[in-house]
């Protein structure tokens, strides 16, 4: 268990943190608003700017160990808002398992003008030490990390450094490099990175970094550590309740010391007024840089020396032309802009084109004005919830194409429209789209089954996941989220609105594997800390929740099943005690391959597949589903006893309808004749299909980009034990696998 050891010299430490503008240190349950730090030993510290909390009792996510920052509420009105972080820390190498068997948090200083908190633990044979300093006015914490490698192996190949994961918001990750999720720093124009809502900032200065990862959310430094070696890391985490990037900027110039000089000005539309709340982009060398949001039309922002393009743009305004400028040492620079124009609407009807039926839409922005800043608006939107296949969107005012796609890549192609949206005006749109498929008249029903809300590291509230799942055209509603399950009531409540079945799930999370529970029984949480549990002692708690399945995902990832096992670091050792492995919308191969040598070895677990979707705006709900076989009226119970049997399959597009259903076991005498024949289907066109017996393609047919389904056929004459499977490809380098039939043979 952690150690606390906490030295309480002041009253102050134990005044509500709200009361006063300096240091305060209070132990317990934190009174962050949707606060996670719930121990009895957890730590709050606020300094008038913000209020922090630490883990020290309470578990944090993903099976971290114990000792790092959990709650982030910067300060609005002198009251600490809601929590916008799920976990900033250390970590020593990426997001791999962490061996650790202590974790000592200590508070080294407590006054009304800085607190310092010490957190040291072990991974494997190595100490971190990990010291953060908050002081009084202060909106950036000061971090200190000493690694020591105390074992007798070099440890080579490491990726160490900080991670700082908003709890929702948006990515701006680092400047230069927006939306990239994997790179190396090179071309970066700054040493920091960002997430941002519209009312706070999350900033991460780094200058040791030499790689980001998941959009900035990571930074991280490639190094080896030798035996008896310290390395030491330093950064700033920068905390600011207001959605501008300026005063990271700022920071960046204190910290080095770099000459700089200030832009300023007024934001006017192109009718002369004055915008309320106008933000100003920065680029250099053609990238974003950053931005400064200001009040009342005025803005301004400080900028190292250089040469710029800036540009206005405001909540559904069409941006201005962009304006070069050059920032010299202690310069002023007045700019002003007055040629954004006000917002439009788009009003937008989706209906299929042979019934007139509404569809349930994705609208995404192919072409157009699509805002930097999310928060001043989407560049994906969904048809609404009450009102099927209609949406009314108020968006920046020029050219458009949409994309619009009602179950797209599976059941339909997703069609392109074009709009001219003009200021002040409301234009009608209306999308027809053939559908060319219905899995439904076969008895095959879909669900995506893994899929994220709100919580943690996922950016959908739960009404989007919704919506975005019945544009996807699931036929059962599913969530997943990361050990948590506070959204799926209302997952239920939206999807008894619609008419639609929801089976509740959770993502049991430790750092060496991650495992979907589902059905959960009603009123069941999470009772386990996945960071010190053994598998066997995940696998029970699924099942004590009520969970009929217990899921293997993305088992290749750096923190997969499969991956960890190859490694060695699955607390309790291998465990073949789940019953499905996810298939995901990305390369398979390898998955598929353990798999196959499953089946082969006699191990009747079965694939399933979904799209671990995050943030809806940005990845497609669906793009894997597993579609499972069904007689008569779908029911739950019916849809998971049929995924726990095999008679499905997964799928990135394709779609296949066999005759005989997969997972039967079919009895024959050796050299029989068997007759495998399925229907096939890709809306994008077929490319392949392959007849797979044991892991190897015995036979495989190539298709002309056909639409329409396809008839396929194999004769097949087992002499031995064996199994048959399919792989289907489209045009579009979409799969389908499908679960194996098993054929016994008379010996």
């Amino acid at each position: 268990m952690p150690i606390l050891i906490v030295t309480l010299l002041f009253a102050v430490l134990l005044a509500p943190f709200g009361a006063h503008a300096e240091v305060s240190v209070v132990i317990g349950p934190t009174t962050i608003p949707r606060g996670d730090a719930t121990g009895a030993r957890d730590i709050t510290i606020s300094n008038g700017l913000f209020a922090i909390a630490f883990a020290v009792d309470t578990a944090p996510p993903w099976g971290v160990a114990r000792g790092g920052i959990v709650d982030i509420a910067p300060f609005q009105d002198g009251e600490p808002g809601h929590d916008i972080a799920s976990l900033a820390d250390f970590m020593p190498n990426k997001w791999s398992s962490w061996p650790t068997t202590y974790q000592r948090v200590t508070i080294e200083k407590a006054s009304i003008d800085e607190a310092v908190v010490k957190t040291v633990r072990d991974w494997g044979e190595v100490e971190l030490e990990t010291v953060f300093h908050i002081k009084d006015g202060d909106s950036k914490i000061h971090i200190i990390t000493r690694m020591t490698n105390n074992g007798e192996v070099s440890l080579e190949g490491l990726h160490s450094g900080y991670v700082v994961w908003p709890d929702g918001g948006s990515l701006f990750g680092m400047p230069g490099l927006p939306a990239v999720s994997v790179s190396p720093e090179d071309a970066a124009l700054g040493d920091w990175s960002a997430a941002y809502g519209e009312h706070w900032v999350l900033g991460l200065h780094a200058p040791f970094s030499e790689i980001l990862a998941y959009g900035g959310r990571d930074r991280y430094l490639p190094h080896d550590l030798l035996p008896g070696e310290t390395q030491s890391f330093e950064a700033w985490l920068q905390i600011e309740n207001d959605g501008s990037l300026a005063p990271l900027v700022q920071a960046e110039i204190d910290f080095q010391q770099l000459p700089s000089g200030r832009v300023s000005g007024q934001v006017a539309s192109n009718d002369g007024e004055l915008v309320a709340r106008p933000a100003v982009v920065v680029m250099k060398d053609g990238k974003p840089y950053a931005w400064t949001v200001g009040n009342d039309g005025d803005y301004e922002i400080n900028l190292p020396t250089g040469d710029y393009e800036i540009y206005a743009t405001a909540r559904g305004y069409a941006q201005g032309a962009t304006r070069n400028i050059t920032v010299l040492k202690g310069g002023e620079i007045n700019v002003d802009f007055g040629d954004v124009r006000p917002p439009g609407a788009v009003h937008i009807q989706v209906s299929d084109k042979d019934t007139g039926q509404p569809l349930d839409a994705r609208i995404s922005i192919q072409s157009g004005y699509k805002p930097l800043i999310s928060y001043f608006g989407k560049n994906t939107f969904f048809t609404e919830l009450d009102i099927a296949g209609e949406t009314t969107q108020v968006i920046a005012p020029g050219a458009y194409v949409f994309e619009v796609s009602a179950g797209g890549g599976f059941t339909s192609k997703p069609q392109r429209v074009e709009v001219v949206v003009e200021s002040g005006q409301t234009n009608d749109l209306n999308a027809e789209i053939p559908v060319l498929a219905m899995p439904q008249e076969h008895g095959w029903y879909n669900a995506d089954l893994h899929h994220h809300s709100d919580v943690l590291d996922g950016f959908t509230e739960a009404e989007f996941v919704m919506r975005s799942e019945l544009a996807a055209g699931v036929d059962i509603a599913f969530l997943s989220d990361h050990d948590s399950v506070v959204n799926n009531r209302e997952m239920r409540v939206l999807s008894d609105a619609r008419g639609m079945h929801f089976i509740p799930g959770t993502e049991l999370s430790p750092s060496w594997a991650h495992f979907n529970a589902y059905p959960l029984d009603d009123g069941e949480t999470v009772d386990i800390d996945t960071g010190q549990a053994t598998v066997q002692e995940i696998f029970s708690a699924a099942r004590r929740m009520g969970a009929d399945i217990v899921a293997a995902n993305h088992p290749y990832s750096d923190y997969g099943y499969f991956q960890s096992d190859e490694q060695g670091t699955v607390p309790g050792g291998y465990d073949a005690g789940f019953d499905l492995v996810e298939m995901t919308s990305n390369d398979n191969a390898k998955t598929l391959t353990r798999v196959w040598q499953m089946w082969n070895e006699g191990h009747r677990v079965y694939l399933t597949a979904g799209s671990d979707a995050h943030d809806v705006w940005i990845q497609e709900s669906g793009s894997a589903r597993s579609y499972v076989h069904v007689n008569g009226k779908l029911s739950i119970e019916k849809f998971v006893a049929a995924l726990k049997a095999g008679h499905s399959f997964a799928s990135q597009g394709p779609l296949i309808y066999p005759e005989i259903l997969f997972g039967s076991e079919l009895h024959r005498a050796a050299g029989d004749k068997l007759a495998l024949r399925y229907s096939v289907q890709a809306v994008s066109g077929l490319r392949l299909v392959q007849l797979i017996e044991r892991g190897s393609a015995i036979e495989v047919l190539a298709l002309d980009g056909e639409s329409e389904p396809v008839q396929v056929d194999f004769s097949v004459r087992p002499d031995a034990d064996t199994w048959y499977s399919l792989v289907v490809e489209d045009m579009n380098g979409k799969f389908a696998y499908t679960n194996p039939v098993w054929v016994i043979v008379a010996k």
